[in-house]
């Protein structure tokens, strides 16, 4: 007798368990939510390499025509110094630009480079004509 209790006590436990992922509280609601899709057609575009001799960077600027202001800001430690480059693109450029950032300075004809560079960082910054502000950061391993 105590195992076909034991047997019905089981199977209504089970019952009972098993059915309680299909009750609900209250009647689930489904809601679509519109995204809007930002296509690289519809903002800049960045493309970032080193210079062969891996003592500039070469960063090159697209789609500028949907922006109405970009900058950009290279910072690094150079022999034991905070080192960078600023600068901006002009909207009359064009659609696209291309920058080098040299890892020194230059006089003349001479340029002296920058020694134990570590810790560089690219931001780029472009206000884009819609109201939005899209960054772009890069860490750079050199």
């Amino acid at each position: 007798m105590s195992k076909h209790v034991l047997t019905l006590f089981l199977f209504f436990s089970f019952m009972f368990v098993g059915s309680s992922g299909v009750l609900a509280a209250k009647k689930r609601v489904w809601s679509t939510q519109t995204t809007t899709k930002t296509t690289t057609a519809t903002r800049p575009t960045f493309s970032v390499k080193f210079r062969s001799d891996r003592r500039a960077l070469n960063v090159s600027f697209y789609n500028l025509n949907t922006a109405s202001s970009t900058s950009y800001e290279l910072t690094y430690l150079g022999n034991d110094l905070e080192q960078g480059v600023v600068g901006s693109i002009n909207p009359n450029e064009g659609s696209s630009a291309s920058r080098l950032l040299l890892f020194g300075s230059c006089s003349g004809n001479v340029c002296t480079y920058h020694k134990n560079i570590q810790n560089m960082q690219l931001k780029i910054t472009s206000k884009l004509k819609s109201g939005k502000t899209l960054i772009k950061r890069y860490r750079i391993k050199v």
